[in-house]
């Protein structure tokens, strides 16, 4: 098997790809659109079940995923005579399926409350243990029995045992599966229950016997992840050729003790050749609180990469009373070197380093013509406490200025500033509606407050958008502490609301207020619509970014794994609804997020966009759709910066960067989005 070859690339490839009658065609379509409405009614759920006796491999593992997706484990039983499927291919979507669908018990902590399905469908998967014999089946196995969500010690050890067994004698990309299933057992359960001496020596033989970058990789974060990687481990780890795992070397060699061991590390982190591991080795510093870095520190703020100048920025924030690092900020809260990221930054860490200092700077930069200058002088008026500087700014044009003041202000004022509160429900931008009905927590002038809060619930569920769910939300929330029970015939509106999250709130406030029970009975919007002829006009497309700089890069799509989350940018694409925008997110050594409309984490585009979770990991160059919880897609796009594992089975991977990553890593916060487009492979 060629490790460098997708194991879906792999299974999809021994399975026929059959010319579709039109009857097939319609079945598909009713899958993908069973999927993407959650199976609401039972017909939905009758035609999935349906497909498990499909003749028809793709149908069949089409079925089998949305399933899978549903997340709801009443229906796995369905799914576990496909197990023993004559085809690996189907055996490897049954195993996906049952692992996705397991996790509707996620918030049942115990076993008992479960019942028999839940030890029906773990002995399910624990018989193929012995049984199955494909290694690509064998790894998918291990990364599904690794994420499972074992409620007691004993379920958690007879999984460590099982996943070590299935991991022996595999190699290449199902080795790395299994290492990645160790590595979600060490994450989620060491806590619960101590890795043992098995487990702990494995993952360390995993990530440090030279085998190939992506197994080594996940058995590091899965030791780093349980806080058990060793001392020699990281210190094999810190010379490897891969610059990823000298980066997760890095991550570990604050927990070091103090001794020259860590401090030979740290240096040579300091120096690498890589800017990833320099970024890492400037938190790993600043999180040894004996180590004195902030000299360090200070030198790393002329670091040749951006990324790496702005971290040790920010990070020298920590040096409070050190005279060369308050000297510096203040140096660069004034120059241009670094654009006004650097100016913007500086000025934040200068506020807690030597106040006097940026107070002399902060009226500069409250009036700078960049917003973003501006909501940034607004933290660190917060830090200066300079109220009046706030209030000003709680008037800026940008919502995201006025975001920033209103949170300043709750911190520092209170309750004397709660006329501006109110105030900003009005406003039409989601991220200060939700901070504002925060601030109002407690307010003494009830009445006024309860009038503001209702008014912007009504006119927000006007709107009637999914991506209202939070704000509407916060303002139920705040309504239920200050509000009276003399408004609840307004709230009857709501229990019919499109979105079931706000109407079961609403039903659940009603009944708070009347004491009596009431009943939501939610009204969703029309579903969207697609066809599998333009899913299939996607395939061979790829997707160019334009940056405001002239720089480009290209996506490769995944219409196969995330096909609706891929149509959905594509007509966002086409029809320029990125054009313009940016990237307001940058988060060094983890990603870059954009394509907001009101460049913050709550204005996003309707509507909803399901989860279309899959095996694929959240590597370096994948891009992942942002959400706020499960099924809340708002198509705001995110590129995966490093290998980020702990992303995966919790945000859809729909495509990676082919060409141009350069380009992603050089991106600053701010940065524009000229242009997205289709473009010919």
């Amino acid at each position: 098997m060629n490790p460098r070859i997708p194991l879906g690339i792999l299974l999809v490839a021994t399975l026929p790809r059959p010319v579709f009658s039109q009857e097939n065609r319609v079945t598909l379509e009713g899958i993908l659109r069973a999927e993407d409405r959650r199976a609401r009614e039972p017909a939905d759920s009758a035609l999935l079940l349906r497909g498990l006796a499909s003749g028809d491999t793709l149908l069949l593992r089409r079925a089998v995923r949305a399933l899978g997706r549903l997340e709801r484990p009443a229906l796995a039983a369905a799914l576990f005579p496909l197990l023993a499927h004559p085809l690996p291919g189907v055996r490897a979507e049954t195993i996906t399926a049952l692992a996705q669908a397991a996790q509707g018990w996620r918030r049942e902590g115990d076993s008992a409350t479960r019942g028999t399905a839940w030890t029906a469908l773990r002995a399910a998967l624990e018989r193929r243990v012995s049984e199955e014999s494909d290694p690509a089946v064998r790894g998918t196995l291990a990364l599904s029995l690794g994420r499972l969500p074992y409620a007691t010690a004993e379920e958690i050890g007879a999984a460590r045992e099982a996943v070590l067994r299935l991991a022996e004698g595999l190699e290449g990309e199902p080795l790395c599966r299994a290492a990645r299933g160790l590595g979600f057992l060490a994450r989620l359960t060491a806590r619960r229950l101590p890795l043992g001496a098995a487990m702990a020596e494995r993952l360390a033989a995993l990530a440090t016997s030279g085998t190939e970058p992506c197994t080594a990789r996940a058995a590091l974060a899965g030791l780093l992840a349980a806080q058990a990687a060793g001392a020699a481990t990281l210190e094999r780890a810190a010379g490897a050729p891969d610059p990823a795992l000298r980066r997760l070397a890095m991550s570990g060699a604050a927990r070091l003790p103090p001794g020259p061991l860590r401090e030979r590390l740290l240096q040579a982190g300091l120096a690498d050749a890589d800017p990833r591991v320099r970024l890492e080795t400037l938190g790993a510093l600043a999180r040894a609180p004996e180590h004195q870095a902030c000299g360090a520190l200070t030198t790393a703020t002329r670091d040749s990469i951006p990324s790496v100048a702005l971290t040790a920025l920010d990070l020298l924030g920590s040096c409070a009373g050190d005279s060369a690092a308050g000297a510096r900020l203040e140096r660069a809260a004034r120059a241009a070197a670094l654009g006004w990221q650097g100016r913007a930054h500086a000025l934040v860490s200068l506020a807690r380093v030597a106040p006097a200092r940026a107070a002399a700077l902060l009226p500069a930069g409250s009036g700078d013509p960049t917003w973003e200058v501006r909501m940034y002088s607004a933290r660190a008026a917060a830090l200066l406490l300079d109220s009046a500087r706030l209030r000003a700014l709680a008037r800026d044009p940008v919502a995201n200025v006025r975001d920033a003041a209103v949170t300043g202000l709750r911190g520092l004022t209170g309750h004397a500033d709660d006329s501006l509160y109110r105030r900003a429900l009005a406003a039409p931008d989601y991220q200060l509606v939700i901070s504002a009905a925060g601030a109002l927590a407690g307010s003494p002038e009830r009445d006024a407050a309860s009038a503001a809060l209702l008014a912007a619930l009504e006119r927000l569920t006007r709107d009637r958008r999914d991506t209202s769910r939070d704000p509407r939300v916060a303002l139920l929330v705040r309504l239920r502490e200050l509000g009276a029970p003399s408004l609840a015939p307004r709230l009857i509106p709501l229990l019919r609301d499109f979105d079931p999250v706000v109407a079961d709130s609403a039903a659940a406030l009603r009944a708070a207020w009347t004491g009596q029970a009431q009943s939501a009975e939610p009204r969703p919007e029309a579903e969207s619509r697609f066809s599998l002829a333009e899913l299939e006009g996607l395939r061979g497309k790829r997707l160019r970014v334009t940056l405001g700089s002239g720089a480009r890069f290209e996506v490769e799509l995944f219409p196969d794994e995330a096909p609706l989350t891929v149509l959905r940018v594509a007509r966002l694409a086409a029809r320029g609804g990125y054009d313009g925008l940016s990237f307001h997110r940058v988060v060094p050594n983890f990603v870059i997020q954009g394509g907001s409309p009101g460049a913050n984490e709550y204005a996003g585009h309707d509507p909803y966009l399901r989860d279309e979770l899959g095996p694929r990991s959240h590597q370096r160059g994948t891009l992942g759709i942002s959400t706020r919880g499960r099924d809340t897609g708002d198509a705001q796009l995110f590129v995966n910066l490093v290998d980020n594992p702990r992303l995966d089975f919790e945000y859809t991977v729909w495509g990676r960067v082919v060409t141009g990553l350069a380009a992603v890593d050089a991106v600053r916060e701010g940065e524009r989005i000229r242009r997205v487009e289709l473009w010919p492979r």
